[in-house]
């Protein structure tokens, strides 16, 4: 049984366009916590300034030590104030964060090897897995 999609942000943070939202992280969110701090992956919470959202920002670059063109992916996704502080506490492994996704859209920024950026708004489960 599917559950229903739950509530988050604001039209800044969490808005329809995912090209605009994401355009406005930079200014838009400020860094809370690291949860996962390496140069290869890295999982941090960030609030957004407007209305104080919390989000988890998954980011993977999957170095092929070729060239130097890898391929980078970051996966933007909204938490409950309980999920928040039980990815800082460490009580959520930021490897459990996909199934989190099957209640939630998150904002997927993927830039491939050898290919252009690309933003778009997913849904579903998903796999956090660290780089290598």
């Amino acid at each position: 049984m599917r559950r229903p999609m739950v509530e988050f942000g604001c039209a800044t943070c969490y808005g329809e366009d995912a090209q605009a939202v994401w355009r406005g992280q930079r200014q838009g969110f400020e860094h809370e916590a690291d949860v996962v701090d390496g140069s290869h992956f890295s999982v941090d919470v960030r609030r957004c300034r407007g209305c104080s959202q919390r989000f988890v920002w998954i980011f993977t670059e999957l170095v092929d030590w070729m060239g130097g063109d890898d391929s980078r992916y970051v996966t933007v996704m909204p938490l409950t104030a309980a999920e928040a502080t039980g990815l800082v506490a460490g009580t959520l492994r930021p490897f459990d964060l996909g199934s989190l996704g099957r209640d939630r859209r998150r904002l997927d920024h993927d830039w491939p090897t050898g290919g252009p950026a690309g933003v778009r708004w997913n849904s579903g489960s998903f796999t956090v897995r660290e780089a290598r």
